[in-house]
């Protein structure tokens, strides 16, 4: 039973405004790269590397979200997903961002001939802090719509099929068409895990903890999430077989990754952070 909210632009009917999505989306780069700073100094790392290393991640994860969302997410023939590709404002793939921030991440690693394990640690930190104001933003914008729900948590959306006409007024309220909103049931999932993080962090976890944490937290999340994700709205996800969407495969290999990391973590002489 909660209020589907869209939140106007300022100022509004302008090409050049400025967009609830986009602030918060700005506030959550923000707010990760501070904590991603605060991490690297206490593993010793020099912050004006760890402040490149924070650029070129975001960077490359911004185009390998938008190419992702671009060809496999978009429906229509390859002329018009490449003229989709140049308009950077046509979607992201927030599984398409962290692979696109790990691949940042290792390039530039590689590039100064830095420790891998030292900066990912630092990034994952930051990142929940990060997800949790990304997802409000995709709560703000409703465009993670899921299937129709009496759970109270739901959104009350104002229309049966989304995307919803812009409203008479900015709030409404009315069950009869109320969804799950996979935007901010991650903004939720991401405001415990930096809860989680800052907390964890008072106890000094060997580095590589948050890294190998944040993968195994969000993969089996992200999995059950896009189960109920909507079917019956314009621009559904595609499914695959057996019926998954693209996410869930890449949720199943995060989680993975999350497995071989938490290995690696253990395995190797244990390094903790200065106080």
């Amino acid at each position: 039973m909660i209020p589907y909210l869209q939140i106007p632009s300022l100022p509004p009917h302008s090409s050049i405004a400025i967009h609830p999505f986009g602030v918060l989306v700005a506030t959550g780069i923000l707010a990760g790269a501070w904590l991603t700073r605060r991490r690297g100094a206490k593993l010793g790392l020099q912050d004006e590397l760890v402040r490149s290393m924070i650029f070129w991640s975001v960077l490359t994860g911004f185009v390998v979200a938008h190419a992702v969302d671009v060809f496999i997410y978009q429906r229509g023939d390859w002329e018009r997903k490449l003229w989709a590709l140049l308009d950077p404002r046509s979607g992201l793939s927030s599984m398409g961002g962290f692979a696109g921030a790990v691949l940042g991440l290792y390039l530039w690693c590689r590039r100064h001939k830095q420790e891998v394990m030292a900066y990912a640690d630092s990034l994952a930190f930051g990142l929940a802090l990060g997800w949790m104001f990304g997802r409000l933003g995709c709560f703000v914008a409703h465009d993670h719509p899921g299937r129709l729900t009496d759970f109270f948590l739901g959104v009350d959306y104002p229309c049966p099929r989304p995307p919803c006409a812009p409203l008479a007024d900015w709030i409404y309220w009315g069950a009869r068409f109320r969804r799950h909103d996979l935007g901010l049931y991650e903004a939720l999932i991401a405001a415990a895990v930096a809860v989680f993080y800052l907390v964890m962090e008072r106890f000094r976890p060997r580095k590589g903890f948050f890294v190998a944490s944040i993968a195994l937290l969000y993969g089996p999340v992200r999995f059950v999430l896009d189960y109920l994700r909507a079917t019956d709205i314009d621009g559904a996800d595609p499914r695959w077989w057996p019926g998954w969407t693209p996410a869930q495969y890449a949720a199943i290999l995060v989680t993975l990754v999350g497995v071989a990391l938490t290995v690696r973590v253990l395995r190797r002489p244990a390094i903790f952070p200065r106080a």
